[in-house]
Protein backbone atom coordinates (compact mmCIF):
# COMPACT_ATOMS: atom_id res chain seq x y z
CA UNK A 1 0.00 0.00 0.00
CA UNK A 2 0.87 3.55 -0.37
CA UNK A 3 3.11 4.74 2.27
CA UNK A 4 1.04 7.50 4.31
CA UNK A 5 1.21 11.24 3.92
CA UNK A 6 -0.08 14.20 5.67
CA UNK A 7 -1.17 16.51 3.11
CA UNK A 8 -3.55 18.46 5.88
CA UNK A 9 -0.39 19.69 7.86
CA UNK A 10 1.04 21.27 4.05
CA UNK A 11 1.04 25.03 4.14
CA UNK A 12 -1.89 26.05 2.45
CA UNK A 13 -0.08 27.36 -0.75
CA UNK A 14 1.79 24.45 -1.26
CA UNK A 15 -1.23 21.76 -0.28
CA UNK A 16 -3.31 24.06 -3.09
CA UNK A 17 -1.29 23.24 -6.60
CA UNK A 18 -0.64 19.45 -5.05
CA UNK A 19 -4.96 18.96 -4.76
CA UNK A 20 -5.12 20.29 -8.57
CA UNK A 21 -2.81 18.22 -9.98
CA UNK A 22 0.69 16.88 -11.06
CA UNK A 23 0.71 17.30 -14.57
CA UNK A 24 1.46 20.20 -17.18
CA UNK A 25 5.02 22.53 -17.29
CA UNK A 26 3.86 25.74 -15.74
CA UNK A 27 1.66 23.94 -13.13
CA UNK A 28 5.04 21.74 -12.32
CA UNK A 29 7.13 24.45 -12.12
CA UNK A 30 5.17 27.10 -9.96
CA UNK A 31 4.29 24.08 -7.63
CA UNK A 32 8.32 23.35 -6.92
CA UNK A 33 8.58 26.86 -6.44
CA UNK A 34 6.13 26.79 -3.84
CA UNK A 35 7.78 23.59 -2.24
CA UNK A 36 11.57 25.28 -2.31
CA UNK A 37 9.85 28.57 -0.59
CA UNK A 38 9.30 26.11 2.48
CA UNK A 39 12.33 23.66 2.45
CA UNK A 40 15.31 23.94 4.62
CA UNK A 41 17.19 21.91 2.94
CA UNK A 42 17.93 18.84 0.05
CA UNK A 43 16.88 16.44 2.81
CA UNK A 44 13.31 18.00 3.93
CA UNK A 45 10.12 16.60 2.37
CA UNK A 46 9.81 19.82 0.40
CA UNK A 47 12.86 19.62 -1.43
CA UNK A 48 11.61 16.08 -2.38
CA UNK A 49 8.28 17.53 -3.54
CA UNK A 50 10.23 20.31 -5.52
CA UNK A 51 12.76 17.96 -7.32
CA UNK A 52 9.81 15.54 -8.39
CA UNK A 53 7.75 18.43 -9.73
CA UNK A 54 10.96 19.31 -11.68
CA UNK A 55 11.43 16.00 -12.62
CA UNK A 56 7.93 15.06 -14.03
CA UNK A 57 8.05 18.66 -16.27
CA UNK A 58 11.32 17.42 -17.89
CA UNK A 59 9.53 14.37 -17.97
CA UNK A 60 6.38 15.77 -19.69
CA UNK A 61 8.51 17.59 -22.50
CA UNK A 62 11.96 15.37 -22.25
CA UNK A 63 13.06 16.89 -25.53
CA UNK A 64 12.85 20.61 -24.16
CA UNK A 65 15.66 22.05 -23.17
CA UNK A 66 14.55 25.03 -21.14
CA UNK A 67 13.18 21.75 -18.49
CA UNK A 68 15.99 20.55 -18.36
CA UNK A 69 17.96 23.62 -17.51
CA UNK A 70 15.34 25.06 -14.60
CA UNK A 71 15.88 20.97 -13.47
CA UNK A 72 19.82 21.58 -13.89
CA UNK A 73 19.93 24.84 -11.80
CA UNK A 74 17.78 23.33 -8.70
CA UNK A 75 20.44 20.56 -8.48
CA UNK A 76 21.70 22.29 -5.28
CA UNK A 77 18.65 22.76 -3.61
CA UNK A 78 16.40 19.92 -4.34
CA UNK A 79 16.35 16.29 -4.00
CA UNK A 80 19.73 14.61 -5.94
CA UNK A 81 17.93 13.10 -8.42
CA UNK A 82 18.78 9.32 -9.76
CA UNK A 83 22.49 9.10 -10.65
CA UNK A 84 21.45 7.49 -13.96
CA UNK A 85 19.43 10.48 -15.05
CA UNK A 86 22.45 12.62 -14.89
CA UNK A 87 24.48 12.03 -18.04
CA UNK A 88 21.14 12.44 -19.55
CA UNK A 89 20.21 15.23 -18.68
CA UNK A 90 24.15 16.47 -18.98
CA UNK A 91 23.13 15.38 -23.04
CA UNK A 92 20.20 17.36 -23.32
CA UNK A 93 21.67 20.24 -22.24
CA UNK A 94 24.60 19.75 -24.36
CA UNK A 95 22.50 18.81 -27.55
CA UNK A 96 19.70 21.58 -27.14
CA UNK A 97 20.62 25.15 -29.50
CA UNK A 98 17.78 27.35 -30.04
CA UNK A 99 17.35 28.96 -33.06
CA UNK A 100 16.53 32.46 -33.54
CA UNK A 101 13.82 31.93 -36.06
CA UNK A 102 12.15 29.71 -33.14
CA UNK A 103 9.60 26.99 -34.05
CA UNK A 104 6.09 29.03 -33.88
CA UNK A 105 4.36 28.76 -36.68
CA UNK A 106 6.32 25.90 -38.88
CA UNK A 107 5.06 23.64 -40.89
CA UNK A 108 6.19 19.67 -40.26
CA UNK A 109 8.36 19.76 -43.66
CA UNK A 110 9.96 22.74 -42.43
CA UNK A 111 11.16 21.21 -39.09
CA UNK A 112 11.57 18.06 -40.99
CA UNK A 113 14.27 19.62 -43.14
CA UNK A 114 15.66 21.17 -40.14
CA UNK A 115 16.02 17.98 -38.80
CA UNK A 116 17.73 16.47 -42.08
CA UNK A 117 20.31 19.18 -41.07
CA UNK A 118 20.75 19.39 -37.78
CA UNK A 119 19.90 15.83 -36.33
CA UNK A 120 21.86 16.28 -32.99
CA UNK A 121 19.83 19.32 -32.33
CA UNK A 122 16.99 18.57 -30.05
CA UNK A 123 15.54 22.12 -30.10
CA UNK A 124 13.96 20.55 -33.89
CA UNK A 125 13.22 17.11 -32.61
CA UNK A 126 11.06 19.12 -29.40
CA UNK A 127 9.46 21.34 -32.39
CA UNK A 128 8.50 18.26 -34.34
CA UNK A 129 7.12 16.92 -31.03
CA UNK A 130 4.70 20.04 -30.46
CA UNK A 131 3.68 20.31 -33.74
CA UNK A 132 2.31 16.39 -33.63
CA UNK A 133 0.89 17.50 -30.21
CA UNK A 134 -0.94 20.41 -31.87
CA UNK A 135 -1.86 18.51 -34.94
CA UNK A 136 -3.65 15.61 -32.87
CA UNK A 137 -1.03 13.15 -35.33
CA UNK A 138 2.43 11.68 -33.89
CA UNK A 139 2.95 9.24 -36.88
CA UNK A 140 5.60 11.33 -38.15
CA UNK A 141 7.14 11.59 -35.09
CA UNK A 142 7.22 8.08 -34.51
CA UNK A 143 8.28 7.19 -37.85
CA UNK A 144 11.28 9.68 -37.18
CA UNK A 145 12.09 8.91 -33.84
CA UNK A 146 11.88 4.93 -35.04
CA UNK A 147 14.34 5.48 -37.83
CA UNK A 148 17.07 7.44 -35.11
CA UNK A 149 20.02 6.05 -33.43
CA UNK A 150 21.08 9.51 -31.09
CA UNK A 151 23.92 7.56 -29.55
CA UNK A 152 24.34 5.15 -26.58
CA UNK A 153 23.51 8.55 -23.32
CA UNK A 154 20.04 9.29 -25.20
CA UNK A 155 18.82 6.00 -26.35
CA UNK A 156 17.04 5.28 -23.59
CA UNK A 157 15.33 9.18 -23.65
CA UNK A 158 14.67 8.57 -27.28
CA UNK A 159 12.42 5.14 -26.55
CA UNK A 160 10.79 7.11 -23.65
CA UNK A 161 9.60 9.78 -25.86
CA UNK A 162 8.68 6.84 -28.92
CA UNK A 163 6.89 5.57 -26.02
CA UNK A 164 4.97 8.77 -25.50
CA UNK A 165 4.13 9.23 -28.91
CA UNK A 166 2.96 5.45 -29.57
CA UNK A 167 0.32 5.51 -26.29
CA UNK A 168 -1.10 8.79 -27.94
CA UNK A 169 -1.51 7.46 -31.19
CA UNK A 170 -3.62 4.55 -29.55
CA UNK A 171 -0.62 1.61 -29.49
CA UNK A 172 -1.10 0.96 -26.17
CA UNK A 173 1.14 -2.37 -26.67
CA UNK A 174 3.96 -0.85 -28.73
CA UNK A 175 3.86 1.86 -25.91
CA UNK A 176 4.33 -0.77 -22.95
CA UNK A 177 6.92 -2.72 -24.74
CA UNK A 178 8.94 0.75 -25.69
CA UNK A 179 8.56 1.50 -21.85
CA UNK A 180 9.91 -1.46 -20.91
CA UNK A 181 13.10 -1.31 -22.56
CA UNK A 182 14.05 2.31 -21.14
CA UNK A 183 12.72 1.89 -17.54
CA UNK A 184 15.61 0.29 -15.87
CA UNK A 185 18.11 3.12 -17.48
CA UNK A 186 15.68 6.42 -17.57
CA UNK A 187 14.51 6.19 -13.85
CA UNK A 188 12.12 9.14 -14.76
CA UNK A 189 8.92 9.21 -12.24
CA UNK A 190 6.32 9.84 -15.16
CA UNK A 191 7.82 6.57 -16.62
CA UNK A 192 5.46 4.49 -14.13
CA UNK A 193 2.22 6.52 -14.77
CA UNK A 194 2.47 6.11 -18.63
CA UNK A 195 3.56 2.55 -17.92
CA UNK A 196 0.51 2.21 -16.00
CA UNK A 197 -1.68 3.71 -18.78
CA UNK A 198 -0.28 1.70 -21.28
CA UNK A 199 -0.74 -1.61 -19.04
CA UNK A 200 -4.54 -0.68 -18.26
CA UNK A 201 -5.44 0.66 -22.07
CA UNK A 202 -3.71 -3.04 -22.90
CA UNK A 203 -6.40 -4.99 -21.15
CA UNK A 204 -3.81 -5.90 -18.13
CA UNK A 205 -5.78 -3.59 -15.30
CA UNK A 206 -3.95 -5.88 -12.29
CA UNK A 207 -0.52 -4.96 -13.35
CA UNK A 208 -1.33 -1.55 -13.96
CA UNK A 209 -2.72 -1.20 -10.33
CA UNK A 210 0.90 -2.58 -9.26
CA UNK A 211 2.50 -0.05 -10.85
CA UNK A 212 0.37 2.80 -9.92
CA UNK A 213 0.38 0.95 -6.42
CA UNK A 214 4.41 1.37 -6.17
CA UNK A 215 4.90 4.46 -7.88
CA UNK A 216 2.32 6.09 -5.35
CA UNK A 217 4.42 4.62 -2.33
CA UNK A 218 7.50 6.65 -3.88
CA UNK A 219 5.58 9.64 -4.57
CA UNK A 220 2.89 10.15 -1.32
CA UNK A 221 2.61 13.32 -1.97
CA UNK A 222 1.17 12.81 -6.16
CA UNK A 223 -2.75 13.04 -5.71
CA UNK A 224 -3.28 11.74 -8.83
CA UNK A 225 -1.61 8.56 -8.71
CA UNK A 226 -3.86 7.44 -5.38
CA UNK A 227 -7.03 8.80 -7.79
CA UNK A 228 -6.28 6.65 -10.39
CA UNK A 229 -5.42 3.65 -8.18
CA UNK A 230 -8.62 4.10 -6.36
CA UNK A 231 -10.83 4.31 -9.27
CA UNK A 232 -8.94 0.86 -11.15
CA UNK A 233 -9.14 -0.95 -7.94
CA UNK A 234 -13.30 -0.31 -7.16
CA UNK A 235 -13.60 -0.71 -11.22
CA UNK A 236 -14.90 2.85 -11.28
CA UNK A 237 -13.21 2.92 -15.13
CA UNK A 238 -15.96 0.28 -16.28
CA UNK A 239 -18.93 1.87 -14.15
CA UNK A 240 -22.27 2.81 -16.43
CA UNK A 241 -25.59 3.77 -15.01
CA UNK A 242 -28.50 5.26 -17.15
CA UNK A 243 -29.60 8.02 -15.17
CA UNK A 244 -33.31 7.24 -14.04
CA UNK A 245 -36.26 8.66 -14.78
CA UNK A 246 -36.40 10.80 -18.04
CA UNK A 247 -33.41 12.75 -19.49
CA UNK A 248 -33.64 15.57 -21.47
CA UNK A 249 -31.01 16.07 -24.00
CA UNK A 250 -30.44 19.51 -25.72
CA UNK A 251 -28.27 21.06 -28.35
CA UNK A 252 -28.13 24.41 -29.94
CA UNK A 253 -26.10 25.04 -33.46
CA UNK A 254 -26.04 27.56 -36.49
CA UNK A 255 -24.64 26.82 -39.75
CA UNK A 256 -22.67 23.74 -39.03
CA UNK A 257 -24.86 21.31 -40.88
CA UNK A 258 -22.13 18.89 -41.24
CA UNK A 259 -20.61 18.82 -37.73
CA UNK A 260 -23.70 18.75 -36.29
CA UNK A 261 -25.09 15.33 -38.60
CA UNK A 262 -22.15 13.81 -37.28
CA UNK A 263 -22.74 14.39 -33.57
CA UNK A 264 -26.95 13.59 -34.33
CA UNK A 265 -25.74 10.00 -35.92
CA UNK A 266 -24.13 9.34 -32.55
CA UNK A 267 -27.16 10.39 -30.58
CA UNK A 268 -28.89 7.73 -32.72
CA UNK A 269 -26.10 5.10 -31.95
CA UNK A 270 -26.61 5.61 -28.05
CA UNK A 271 -28.00 4.16 -25.57
CA UNK A 272 -30.27 6.48 -23.92
CA UNK A 273 -33.26 4.93 -22.22
CA UNK A 274 -36.54 7.70 -21.67
CA UNK A 275 -35.08 10.73 -23.03
CA UNK A 276 -36.31 13.95 -25.30
CA UNK A 277 -34.02 15.16 -27.74
CA UNK A 278 -34.60 19.14 -28.82
CA UNK A 279 -32.43 20.63 -31.46
CA UNK A 280 -32.59 24.25 -31.13
CA UNK A 281 -31.43 26.26 -35.01
CA UNK A 282 -30.78 29.52 -34.23
CA UNK A 283 -31.06 30.94 -37.08
CA UNK A 284 -29.24 29.24 -39.66
CA UNK A 285 -28.64 29.55 -43.51
CA UNK A 286 -27.18 26.27 -44.58
CA UNK A 287 -28.76 22.88 -44.03
CA UNK A 288 -29.17 22.68 -40.49
CA UNK A 289 -33.14 22.56 -40.59
CA UNK A 290 -33.08 19.54 -43.29
CA UNK A 291 -30.49 18.03 -40.68
CA UNK A 292 -32.50 18.41 -37.61
CA UNK A 293 -35.66 17.18 -39.77
CA UNK A 294 -34.05 13.84 -41.19
CA UNK A 295 -32.41 13.51 -37.80
CA UNK A 296 -36.11 13.46 -35.48
CA UNK A 297 -37.56 11.39 -38.59
CA UNK A 298 -35.32 8.42 -37.44
CA UNK A 299 -35.17 9.02 -34.09
CA UNK A 300 -38.72 9.40 -33.85
CA UNK A 301 -40.59 12.74 -33.77
CA UNK A 302 -42.21 11.53 -29.97
CA UNK A 303 -38.82 11.57 -28.62
CA UNK A 304 -37.12 14.36 -30.86
CA UNK A 305 -37.96 17.75 -32.08
CA UNK A 306 -36.06 20.95 -33.89
CA UNK A 307 -36.53 24.10 -32.35
CA UNK A 308 -36.19 27.10 -35.22
CA UNK A 309 -35.73 30.61 -34.24
CA UNK A 310 -35.22 33.73 -37.17
CA UNK A 311 -32.14 34.84 -35.75
CA UNK A 312 -29.20 33.70 -33.76
CA UNK A 313 -29.54 34.71 -30.18
CA UNK A 314 -26.23 33.62 -28.82
CA UNK A 315 -25.55 30.30 -26.81
CA UNK A 316 -26.48 31.75 -23.67
CA UNK A 317 -30.00 32.31 -24.57
CA UNK A 318 -30.32 29.52 -26.89
CA UNK A 319 -29.46 27.34 -23.26
CA UNK A 320 -32.15 29.19 -21.46
CA UNK A 321 -34.51 28.76 -24.34
CA UNK A 322 -34.10 25.51 -24.37
CA UNK A 323 -34.48 24.92 -20.48
CA UNK A 324 -37.45 27.04 -20.45
CA UNK A 325 -39.49 24.73 -22.57
CA UNK A 326 -42.05 22.33 -20.64
CA UNK A 327 -41.23 18.74 -21.33
CA UNK A 328 -37.82 20.11 -20.51
CA UNK A 329 -38.72 21.07 -17.22
CA UNK A 330 -40.93 18.16 -17.12
CA UNK A 331 -37.88 16.22 -16.90
CA UNK A 332 -35.28 14.49 -13.91
CA UNK A 333 -32.29 15.23 -16.19
CA UNK A 334 -30.97 17.75 -18.47
CA UNK A 335 -27.83 16.92 -20.86
CA UNK A 336 -25.92 19.27 -22.71
CA UNK A 337 -23.80 17.90 -25.90
CA UNK A 338 -21.92 19.78 -28.27
CA UNK A 339 -23.14 20.47 -31.99
CA UNK A 340 -19.69 19.37 -33.04
CA UNK A 341 -18.95 15.91 -31.17
CA UNK A 342 -18.72 12.60 -31.38
CA UNK A 343 -20.07 10.57 -28.57
CA UNK A 344 -19.75 6.59 -28.01
CA UNK A 345 -22.67 4.85 -27.22
CA UNK A 346 -22.56 5.03 -23.51
CA UNK A 347 -21.95 8.72 -22.82
CA UNK A 348 -25.19 8.67 -20.83
CA UNK A 349 -24.93 6.19 -18.48
CA UNK A 350 -21.03 7.04 -18.28
CA UNK A 351 -21.94 10.62 -17.04
CA UNK A 352 -24.44 8.95 -14.95
CA UNK A 353 -22.20 6.55 -12.58
CA UNK A 354 -20.41 9.69 -12.06
CA UNK A 355 -23.81 11.26 -11.10
CA UNK A 356 -24.58 8.13 -8.39
CA UNK A 357 -20.39 8.16 -7.30
CA UNK A 358 -20.95 12.20 -6.69
CA UNK A 359 -24.91 12.74 -5.98
CA UNK A 360 -24.48 16.17 -4.43
CA UNK A 361 -23.06 17.88 -7.56
CA UNK A 362 -23.95 20.09 -9.78
CA UNK A 363 -22.81 19.32 -13.26
CA UNK A 364 -21.11 16.47 -13.94
CA UNK A 365 -18.91 16.46 -17.36
CA UNK A 366 -16.17 14.76 -19.12
CA UNK A 367 -12.92 14.22 -21.41
CA UNK A 368 -12.98 16.77 -24.64
CA UNK A 369 -10.20 15.35 -26.95
CA UNK A 370 -9.42 16.76 -29.91
CA UNK A 371 -11.13 15.70 -33.03
CA UNK A 372 -8.46 15.98 -35.45
CA UNK A 373 -6.56 12.66 -33.56
CA UNK A 374 -5.71 10.76 -30.33
CA UNK A 375 -2.69 12.61 -29.77
CA UNK A 376 -3.78 16.06 -29.82
CA UNK A 377 -4.62 18.00 -26.74
CA UNK A 378 -7.64 17.96 -24.82
CA UNK A 379 -10.03 19.28 -22.38
CA UNK A 380 -11.57 18.01 -18.85
CA UNK A 381 -11.39 19.55 -15.22
CA UNK A 382 -10.77 22.91 -14.07
CA UNK A 383 -9.92 24.51 -11.20
CA UNK A 384 -9.43 27.91 -9.49
CA UNK A 385 -6.05 29.78 -8.37
CA UNK A 386 -5.97 32.45 -6.26
CA UNK A 387 -3.09 34.67 -7.88
CA UNK A 388 -4.91 37.05 -9.95
CA UNK A 389 -1.88 36.30 -11.82
CA UNK A 390 -2.35 32.52 -12.50
CA UNK A 391 -5.82 32.83 -12.33
CA UNK A 392 -6.42 32.38 -15.79
CA UNK A 393 -3.71 29.99 -16.48
CA UNK A 394 -5.10 27.53 -13.56
CA UNK A 395 -8.55 28.23 -14.97
CA UNK A 396 -8.79 28.49 -18.69
CA UNK A 397 -5.56 26.82 -19.79
CA UNK A 398 -6.48 22.74 -20.95
CA UNK A 399 -5.83 20.17 -18.00
CA UNK A 400 -4.23 18.12 -20.53
CA UNK A 401 -2.57 20.34 -22.72
CA UNK A 402 -0.24 17.76 -22.54
CA UNK A 403 -1.44 15.06 -24.41
CA UNK A 404 -3.71 12.12 -23.00
CA UNK A 405 -1.40 10.01 -21.22
CA UNK A 406 -3.90 8.71 -18.69
CA UNK A 407 -2.80 11.31 -16.00
CA UNK A 408 -6.34 12.29 -15.18
CA UNK A 409 -8.14 8.70 -15.38
CA UNK A 410 -10.08 9.04 -12.42
CA UNK A 411 -13.70 11.21 -11.10
CA UNK A 412 -13.57 13.57 -8.71
CA UNK A 413 -14.70 17.31 -8.21
CA UNK A 414 -13.47 19.97 -9.96
CA UNK A 415 -14.39 23.71 -10.15
CA UNK A 416 -15.62 23.50 -13.61
CA UNK A 417 -15.74 20.83 -16.70
CA UNK A 418 -15.64 20.37 -20.19
CA UNK A 419 -18.49 20.82 -22.08
CA UNK A 420 -19.03 18.24 -24.75
CA UNK A 421 -21.24 16.70 -22.32
CA UNK A 422 -22.70 17.75 -19.20
CA UNK A 423 -25.12 16.51 -17.56
CA UNK A 424 -27.17 18.30 -14.51
CA UNK A 425 -30.48 17.23 -11.82
CA UNK A 426 -32.95 19.94 -14.10
CA UNK A 427 -34.45 21.09 -10.36
CA UNK A 428 -31.16 22.00 -9.53
CA UNK A 429 -29.90 23.29 -12.96
CA UNK A 430 -33.61 25.60 -13.19
CA UNK A 431 -32.71 26.72 -9.46
CA UNK A 432 -29.48 27.91 -9.95
CA UNK A 433 -30.27 30.66 -12.65
CA UNK A 434 -30.36 31.43 -15.88
CA UNK A 435 -27.38 31.26 -17.93
CA UNK A 436 -25.47 34.78 -18.10
CA UNK A 437 -27.02 36.53 -21.16
CA UNK A 438 -23.46 38.81 -21.29
CA UNK A 439 -21.50 35.96 -22.19
CA UNK A 440 -23.09 36.18 -25.44
CA UNK A 441 -22.75 34.92 -28.22
CA UNK A 442 -19.85 32.39 -27.29
CA UNK A 443 -17.59 31.66 -24.57
CA UNK A 444 -17.70 30.77 -21.13
CA UNK A 445 -21.27 30.95 -20.25
CA UNK A 446 -21.13 27.33 -18.83
CA UNK A 447 -17.99 28.30 -17.09
CA UNK A 448 -19.41 31.17 -15.69
CA UNK A 449 -22.44 29.28 -14.38
CA UNK A 450 -20.24 26.82 -12.63
CA UNK A 451 -17.91 29.78 -10.54
CA UNK A 452 -21.52 31.05 -9.40
CA UNK A 453 -22.08 27.71 -8.77
CA UNK A 454 -18.77 26.58 -6.89
CA UNK A 455 -18.95 30.26 -5.15
CA UNK A 456 -22.42 29.01 -3.49
CA UNK A 457 -20.48 26.27 -2.11
CA UNK A 458 -21.05 23.71 -5.00
CA UNK A 459 -19.20 21.81 -7.08
CA UNK A 460 -18.70 19.80 -10.48
CA UNK A 461 -17.72 16.45 -10.94
CA UNK A 462 -15.03 15.51 -13.90
CA UNK A 463 -15.26 11.86 -15.25
CA UNK A 464 -11.66 10.91 -17.17
CA UNK A 465 -13.44 7.73 -18.14
CA UNK A 466 -16.05 9.64 -20.69
CA UNK A 467 -14.14 10.94 -23.58
CA UNK A 468 -15.75 12.82 -26.59
CA UNK A 469 -13.93 13.90 -29.50
CA UNK A 470 -14.91 17.22 -30.62
CA UNK A 471 -14.13 19.00 -34.15
CA UNK A 472 -12.24 22.33 -33.85
CA UNK A 473 -13.26 25.44 -35.69
CA UNK A 474 -14.73 28.50 -32.98
CA UNK A 475 -11.50 29.93 -32.02
CA UNK A 476 -10.81 31.71 -35.05
CA UNK A 477 -11.59 35.26 -35.93
CA UNK A 478 -14.99 37.13 -34.07
CA UNK A 479 -15.39 33.67 -32.09
CA UNK A 480 -12.40 34.70 -30.86
CA UNK A 481 -12.84 38.15 -30.24
CA UNK A 482 -15.76 37.33 -28.43
CA UNK A 483 -14.43 34.88 -26.21
CA UNK A 484 -11.52 37.36 -24.72
CA UNK A 485 -13.81 40.17 -24.17
CA UNK A 486 -16.13 37.41 -22.24
CA UNK A 487 -13.26 35.91 -20.33
CA UNK A 488 -12.08 40.04 -19.15
CA UNK A 489 -15.99 40.48 -18.57
CA UNK A 490 -15.60 37.71 -15.98
CA UNK A 491 -12.69 38.32 -14.45
CA UNK A 492 -14.18 41.89 -13.63
CA UNK A 493 -17.17 39.67 -12.03
CA UNK A 494 -15.75 38.41 -9.38
CA UNK A 495 -13.63 40.68 -6.37
CA UNK A 496 -10.53 38.93 -5.37
CA UNK A 497 -12.30 37.47 -2.08
CA UNK A 498 -14.59 35.90 -3.74
CA UNK A 499 -12.41 34.10 -6.38
CA UNK A 500 -10.22 33.55 -3.01
CA UNK A 501 -13.79 31.73 -1.14
CA UNK A 502 -14.47 29.87 -4.45
CA UNK A 503 -10.59 28.78 -3.99
CA UNK A 504 -10.89 27.54 -0.60
CA UNK A 505 -14.24 25.87 -0.99
CA UNK A 506 -12.85 23.75 -3.63
CA UNK A 507 -9.43 23.18 -1.53
CA UNK A 508 -11.91 21.48 1.28
CA UNK A 509 -14.11 19.63 -1.16
CA UNK A 510 -10.61 18.21 -2.96
CA UNK A 511 -8.98 17.39 0.18
CA UNK A 512 -12.12 15.51 1.99
CA UNK A 513 -12.17 13.43 -1.31
CA UNK A 514 -8.83 12.69 -1.49
CA UNK A 515 -8.51 11.59 2.13
CA UNK A 516 -11.69 9.33 1.66
CA UNK A 517 -9.86 7.66 -1.30
CA UNK A 518 -6.99 7.41 0.39
CA UNK A 519 -8.86 5.94 3.49
CA UNK A 520 -10.17 3.25 1.52
CA UNK A 521 -6.64 2.04 -0.30
CA UNK A 522 -4.94 1.54 3.60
Amino acid sequence: MPRPFDFPALPPDLLRPLLLGFSGRDHLHGLAARALAHSAGPDDVFAAIAGDALLAAWAENPLNGHCAVILAQSLGRISPPPPALLPVLRAVLARWRVEPAGEGGLAADQILKQLDDEPENLFWWNALEAHCRAAGDRRVLVDRLSAHEPGPVLASLFRYVLGNALLASGEPLAARRAFGRCASELPLPTLAERLATALHRAGESGRAQAVLREAASLRPWHAGLRLRLHDLAGELDTAAVLPEGRTAVLLHTRNRADALAETLESLLESDLGDVAVRVLDSGSTDDTSGVIRRFADRFGAARAAGVALPVDVGAPAARNWLLHLPEVRESHWTAFVGDDVSLPPDWLARLGAAAARYPEAGVWGCKVMDAAGPGGPCRGERFLASDPLERERELLAPALGVGDFGQADYVRPCASVSGGALLFRTGRLLAGGSFDLRFSPVGDGCLERDLRMVLAGGYAVYTGFLAVSRRRGRGDGPNAADAAANRRKLWAKYAPEEFEAMARSLDGVLLADLLAKINVLA
